[in-house]
């Protein structure tokens, strides 16, 4: 059996959690908080080894939505790995040293990772391992480096200094009185005042022969033993070993029922003034996000996304229109309402909203500036990353268009007219992918429907396979259509629905056969024919 530094320290601080990490190899799901230790500390490292650049995507690329609670995370880790680049340039210049990262120890018994070796012209190591923790006394009783140079030594190098370079971790949170400038001020002040610390330690062989004696512990232990303490707080397993609660990645292997879907997250389309919003607004239980102001013709609770402008005196304060949509996201998140759908009216205008408020964030006056697609890429990164956020929160979820209308000429010189959602080619595909229905809504004389189906010249489609080329544009009629869609399937909602909603489901059920049925009406019909 192969040991780590880690591995060990883990069974001596908790033999259940031991068991659980790496003889079960039980995974949890990673903390999605800005401050993930795991995160950072990998983040950190890397920054050190391959610069600023590295360590940003790195981090970012850790989380499907960014905040700002993430951006202050990486202003810390920016300041912070910068004083630790000074610290490390000057040991080097001393030594004129070759100094290499993330050295792989590899014994039959024992692996290890060395952080930073730096090698001098005698050919003498000095072996250090990077911390960004402020509990510098825990890490000096560490067998860590002693391991380090023990094995070093097996391998014939000679190591002269063993060490810790300690980079100093800050918990300051934004204080309610404060604004993000002021909080981010503040912050900035903070960081200028903190200082890496390089603490070299004597070399212990006794910390090898306590590692060595661990290890035959563990290869004879039995029970696993549970050991509570206040580092349970830290413990990934928290939940599943005090409370019971398995938070694993793994589905039970069981196969799901299908089941009717009555309120499909679904994006419609239309012409202006075809009824679009009048038509959605049928549903209960709505909340509209509204753009465009039109909301004469609606009854449901208005939520307007517009930028908001407040003055302090003569000091102007403008909160973008996306920072109000992050805002709703964040309230709904806490799941302390009784709506059941989200609409977002227009999705074209919230994807503009987006735009400018990224355009703000980087300095930007268009896209192109950031250079080589990169500004195209930041804000449809932002734009997705905050639409799926919503739709992972459990409501039924709906988008409204405008459509735009495009005549094209064939290869034959025949001239075909395309209609689609008034927004990118590219968002538009993604979004169609976050819904399981896109279906356009038009006129015809003065008579309104929706369109089921499907065209290869008008963007939409979705899984269910309609019976009715199209329907007038009301609830009743479409919701008709939906359950003659999904014939011979259980009632299901993804929301809880109100009782006369769930009586008509059941009315309309129609249970699939099973294959005994199936067999016996075949025989029956059989021997009519005979």
């Amino acid at each position: 059996m192969q040991f780590s530094h880690s591995r060990v320290e883990c069974f001596e601080k908790c033999k259940y959690q031991f068991k659980l990490r790496y003889k079960d190899k039980v995974r949890t799901i990673p903390s999605p908080a800005a401050d993930n230790a795991l995160i950072a500390g990998s983040a950190l490292h890397l920054g050190i080894e391959k610069g600023i650049e590295a360590m940003e995507q790195y981090y970012y690329n850790q989380y499907p939505v960014i905040t700002d609670a993430h951006v202050n995370e990486v202003i810390k880790l920016t300041s912070l790995v910068k004083k630790a680049q000074i610290v490390i340039n000057t040991m080097l210049h001393n030594k004129e040293p070759t100094e290499k990262y993330e050295f792989k120890i590899d014994f039959p018994e024992f692996i290890g990772f060395v952080d930073f070796i730096i090698q001098t012209q005698d050919g003498s190591l000095s072996i250090y391992d990077f911390k960004y923790s402020n509990n510098i006394e825990h890490y000096l009783e560490s067998k860590q480096l002693h391991l380090y140079r023990y094995y070093l030594e097996k391998l014939g190098f000679k190591v002269s200094e063993i060490g810790f370079i300690f980079i100093p971790k800050t918990a300051i949170r934004q204080r309610k009185t404060e604004d993000l400038y002021q909080f981010r001020k503040r912050l900035h002040k903070t960081l200028e005042a903190m200082e890496v610390k390089v603490i070299q330690i004597p070399y212990d062989e006794t910390k090898v022969q306590e590692f060595k004696l661990r290890c035959r512990e563990i290869i004879n232990e039995k029970e696993y033993e549970k050991t509570p303490s206040r580092l349970c707080d830290w413990c990934e397993y928290q939940n599943y070993c005090e409370g019971g609660q398995t938070d694993m990645l793994l589905p039970e292997n069981v196969r799901r029922e299908l089941q009717i879907d009555r309120y499909p997250d679904m994006w419609i389309y239309a012409d202006s003034y075809v009824g679009k919003s009048t038509f959605v607004d049928q549903f209960d239980d709505l909340l509209f996000l509204n753009t465009d102001g039109n909301t004469d013709n609606t009854t449901s609770p208005v939520i307007k996304i517009a930028d908001e402008v407040t003055f302090e005196g003569r000091l102007k304060k403008v909160k973008m229109a996306w920072e109000v949509f992050l805002d709703v996201i964040t309230e709904l998140e806490k799941k302390d309402n009784t709506f059941k759908r989200v609409c977002i009216d227009l999705v074209e205008d919230l994807y503009e909203h987006c735009r400018l408020y990224m355009y703000n964030k980087l300095g930007i006056d268009h896209e192109q500036d950031a250079g080589f697609g990169k500004g195209w890429d930041m804000v449809r990164t932002e734009y997705l990353s905050a639409i799926k956020r919503l739709k992972n929160l459990g409501y039924q979820i709906i988008y409204i268009s405008k459509e735009v209308t495009t005549e094209i000429t064939l290869k034959n010189g025949a001239k075909l007219t395309t209609i689609k959602p008034n927004i990118n080619e590219k968002i538009a595909n993604v979004l169609a992918g976050t819904v399981d229905l896109t279906v356009r809504a038009f006129m015809d004389g003065e008579e309104r429907y929706l369109q089921l189906e499907k065209k290869e010249n008008i963007f939409g489609g979705g899984r269910f396979n309609f019976k009715v080329p199209k329907v007038e544009l009301d609830k009743g009629e479409f919701m008709k259509a939906l359950e003659d869609a999904q014939e011979g399937v259980k009632t299901y909602s993804k929301s809880e629905t109100d009782t006369s909603d769930n009586t008509a489901a059941v009315d309309n059920t129609t249970v699939l056969e099973t294959s005994e049925v199936k067999e016996e009406s075949v025989k029956k019909s059989r021997r009519s024919r005979k």
